[in-house]
């Protein structure tokens, strides 16, 4: 037992060196305990003797027992990483410097992971070239990493593409156009493409087959172009594809793939469907890129204007001819606002006894500098324009006014008016028809055949059920054309039905004609429905439609279509005949 006062008799270096001893074996334990917590592996490789020591952490990354002095790094590597990897060591190697590298390693029960390696190079005691390095998993880093960039990448490919079709979108064709507006000297080529009709296929089948239309034509497109060349889907049914470094033989194979591609029919349930395209052609200098997108807008109306289902290339004459016809469209807008629209009617007669018991309505524009002009001139315009339903409001209110001025001369005539499709589908028809003094009985909208697809929408229906609550009848114009059928007729039970001209225009010399019109007629009457033909020259025409059972005839024979100045000088000297006839009886 030591006394208070005796000196310990260690001495004051081997105190130190022991102190020393404990610190450093301190050190070391929280050195290994901070090794183990962070997942890293230590590891020294003699060069000169080809060996090397891990310590246990680095033996649990790899998964193996190895042995002190064992060599077995590479045969852990993976295979499509062991090239490369040694490569590295082998450079550090030769030029003495630290090593750093990232590889993927094959542990034993097959699990691929990613290895992170730092080492630093020195001459061990011995004289021999080593390297101490460190070791430690980054599979989750990696992974994390790798899920980012996949992550990034769809977020970029949403923005720069279209999420129907899978092509690009506006922007990025926007900006595919642009980079090409930067080289010089390049001939670009640009296909302008619109699918046909394409709102009434979103009426007709629903949105759902409007989309496989959509995603049709992008395939199309896709098939049609090569590596260099742009497809995009600019909106809607509206789509492009731009060709680089373009050549005539070029342009013209895309356009043969993508037109003889549209000629086969797509399945829709158990019917089939036609998809159509109207394609605009215009190319350019790659400078000359903005001139570009508006001569392919131009030849795409062009397409259109010209019966839609074709491609059209742009030229000076195509940009005159369509100068026209917009300045044509100006003025067609100044002439409804300025009352230049007027209707002229055709007189229909009753077939036993000629006399007039109705007129058609006929819009006809007195143009100031091109005299008056027919339907066939404007409606087509009109209909391109979006002034359809404009016109048909005009034509209405003029009617009706014409109506309530020569009341006595029109009282018992029938007044019929057309009704376009966009004025049928129109949502606010009803509210447009209570704001008219309509006469019950007295007037009738007459619709075109080709309105009426075998089915009607629950919107149209709900339109039409309004024109009859509001006392106007309901005609089919040109029945026989090859649209409308028969359920058609009994879910619309329309009043009367007028025979199509080009059905009673042969009926002189074809006896099939003839017999054609006369079950025509046969159905109306089992259904109730007066017939009116139309198209009828001569009275030779008149007497065989009468004998077929006609109701009412229309055509050159009784008159062409007049003002309401005419008609009324007309109505007036059949009443002064009337008269005469009565006082002679």
């Amino acid at each position: 037992m030591r006394h208070l006062g005796e000196r310990n008799s260690e001495s004051p270096l081997s105190y130190k060196r022991s102190r020393t001893n404990v610190e450093l074996e301190n050190l070391l334990r929280q050195l290994g305990l901070a090794l183990e917590a962070s997942g890293i592996g230590i590891w020294q490789h003699n060069i000169a003797k080809n060996q090397t020591r891990w310590d246990e952490q680095l033996k649990a990354i790899y998964g193996v027992p190895k042995a002190p002095l064992d060599v077995i790094w590479l045969d852990s590597i993976h295979p499509d990483d062991l090239a490369p990897t040694n490569a590295i060591f082998l450079r550090a190697i030769e030029t003495k410097s630290d090593y750093a590298s990232e590889f993927r390693i094959i542990r034993p029960d097959g699990a691929i992971r990613y290895l992170r390696s730092r080492a630093r190079y020195f001459v061990d005691a011995a004289g021999d070239p080593c390297f101490v390095g460190a070791e430690w998993d980054v599979t989750d880093d990696v992974l994390l990493n790798k899920e980012l960039e996949r992550s990034r990448a769809e977020a970029r490919l949403a923005a720069d593409h279209d999420h129907l079709t899978g092509l690009l979108n506006r922007r990025s064709f926007d900006f595919a156009l642009s980079e090409l507006a930067r080289q010089e000297s390049d001939k670009v080529t640009l296909l302008h493409i619109d699918v046909d009709h394409f709102k009434e296929i979103n009426d007709r089948f629903g949105h759902a087959v409007g989309d496989l239309v959509l995603r049709h034509v992008s395939k199309i497109l896709l098939e049609a172009i090569s590596a260099g060349d742009v497809a995009a889907r600019l909106g809607g049914d509206e789509f492009a594809v731009l060709i680089p470094k373009d050549e005539c033989d070029k342009t013209n194979a895309v356009l043969d793939h993508i037109q003889t591609s549209l000629e086969k029919p797509i399945p829709v349930g158990d019917q089939t469907l036609m998809v159509c395209c109207s394609i605009g052609v215009a190319s350019a200098m790659s400078a000359d890129l903005a001139r570009l997108l508006s001569q392919s807008d131009l030849a795409l109306y062009h397409a259109k204007r010209n019966g839609r289902n074709r491609a059209e290339i742009f030229s000076d004459e195509v940009a005159s001819t369509l100068a026209s016809e917009r300045q044509l469209a100006q003025d067609l807008r100044s002439g409804l606002a300025l009352g230049q629209i007027r209707p002229f009617y055709q007189v229909q007669v009753d077939a036993k006894s000629f006399r007039v018991n109705g007129v058609e309505a006929l819009a006809r524009w007195h143009h100031p500098t091109r005299g008056i002009l027919a339907p066939a001139d404007f409606l087509s315009l009109a209909s391109y324009n979006g002034l359809v339903a404009e016109l048909d409001d005009v034509i209405l209110t003029a009617v009706l006014a014409d109506m309530k001025s020569s009341a006595s001369l029109l009282d018992g005539i029938r007044v019929s008016v057309n009704l376009s499709a966009d004025r049928l589908d129109d949502p606010e028809l009803v509210t447009k028809l209570g704001s008219y003094d309509i006469p019950p009985g007295r007037l009738s909208f007459e619709l075109i055949e080709t309105i009426f697809l075998d089915s009607l929408s629950d919107h149209v229906r709900q339109n039409i059920q309004a024109i009859k609550s509001f006392g106007i009848d309901i005609e089919i114009d040109d029945l026989g054309s090859g649209h409308a059928s028969l359920l058609g007729l009994l879910e619309l039970r329309p009043d009367r039905v007028k025979i199509d001209r080009q059905l009673v225009m042969p009926i002189l010399q074809s006896v099939p004609s003839r017999r054609l019109v006369s079950s025509l007629v046969d159905i109306a009457r089992a259904l109730d429905m007066e017939v009116i033909a139309e198209g009828v020259e001569t009275i030779d025409h008149a007497k065989v439609l009468a004998d077929l059972g006609v109701h009412t005839l229309q055509g050159y024979a009784f008159g062409r279509p007049q003002s309401l100045a005419d008609l009324t000088v007309r109505l007036e000297r059949e009443a002064l005949d009337a008269r005469q006839v009565n006082r002679a009886g």
